[in-house]
């Protein structure tokens, strides 16, 4: 079962590797989020957001999320803890376990397309039965009705959404025409398949998969100093004074 905790004024309903998984396998209508420290301060800030988020079935993809997560819980012992499985991981095990169909929803342009292919190379057998950018997403994303009637149409098992935190997960909250078992927002996973390299698997095992991109990815320093600096200091303020 999901472990529920009201973590920095935001309900998380947060499941772990195995529980995600089993979910997705038993056939449930399931809306994932990934949520890291960056999703938790927009969504204090962003009630629209914050909705969607708390609708959602999370993992906790970022490591201050699981360290904040722990810290959290040294004085609200009613949840149990939750370690860190990032979206990309999440979608590798999707690729790997094999017996769904995939679409693959947003990116710049070409990149799911991009991505698709590079997959189909590496895992053969893997039904991909669309991929495309979507169009341009808005701030306060509205849903296409002929968008969802093109992945409708496609009847996939399975539909990854990368528009982005937060247009993503507010986008597949509004789009309640979709006739998708699982939907997951799953940010910038297809760049690692086509224009970026994710972060050597040591690294990712040490918890510093985002030190990695901060010192590869030009501009990322900024996310960092948010998810880092910015959120700790909220984390701590906010554990003071509840």
């Amino acid at each position: 079962m999901p472990s529920a905790v009201r973590f920095m004024g935001v309900r998380l309903r947060l499941a772990g590797r195995t529980e995600v998984l089993s979910s997705i396998r038993s056939g449930e209508r399931l809306r994932i989020a990934t949520p890291n420290p960056e999703f938790i301060l927009e969504a204090r800030r962003n009630a629209a957001f914050r909705e969607a988020l708390e609708s959602s079935l999370c993992i906790a993809d970022g490591f201050g999320l699981e360290l904040g997560l722990r810290l959290w819980r040294l004085r609200d012992r009613s949840f149990l803890p939750v370690s860190r499985y990032a979206g990309a991981d999440l979608v590798e095990d999707l690729l790997a376990d094999g017996g769904r169909s995939l679409y693959l929803l947003g990116g710049a342009p070409g990149v799911a397309e991009a991505a698709a292919a590079r997959w189909n190379e590496r895992y053969p057998g893997l039904r991909i039965v669309g991929a495309e950018d979507g169009g341009r997403v808005s701030d306060d994303p509205s849903v296409d009705p002929t968008l969802v009637a093109r992945v409708n149409a496609a009847r996939p098992d399975v539909l990854l959404v990368a528009f982005g935190m937060p247009k993503q997960e507010l986008w597949m909250a509004r789009a309640g025409g979709l006739e998708v078992p699982v939907m997951v927002g799953v940010g910038g996973t297809f760049d690692f398949y086509v224009r970026k390299k994710r972060a050597p698997r040591i690294w990712r095992r040490l918890r510093l998969e985002w030190l990695w991109r901060g010192l590869s990815e030009k501009g990322h320093w900024r996310r960092i100093w948010r998810a880092t600096a910015v959120y700790g200091v909220t984390l701590l303020w906010t554990l003071l004074l509840s």
